[in-house]
């Protein structure tokens, strides 16, 4: 069986950006301290066009792994957009 993260990830790739946040907030609710669902949930809000929730996550990455330099992107593609 796969996990929610998974199974965001594998929304993403279909682009049904709605579901994967979905999915990623199920797997942020399991394991508050991944950075990488944070970072990729920003991705899909991104993709959306929500920027402040991008924006947000992105900065909650960041918190959790600052030397993780995908938040960074994450986070100026938010702003730049």
């Amino acid at each position: 069986m796969s996990t929610f993260k998974e199974q965001g990830t594998e929304a993403f790739k279909a682009k049904d950006y709605d579901k994967a946040i979905e999915l990623w907030s199920k797997a942020v609710d399991e394991n508050p301290d991944d950075h990488t669902i944070l970072g990729n949930r920003a991705a899909a809000y991104h993709q959306l066009k929500k920027y402040d929730e991008a924006i947000t996550d992105s900065e909650k990455c960041i918190e959790i792994k600052p030397d993780w330099s995908k938040g960074y992107q994450r986070k100026a593609m938010a702003l730049q957009a």
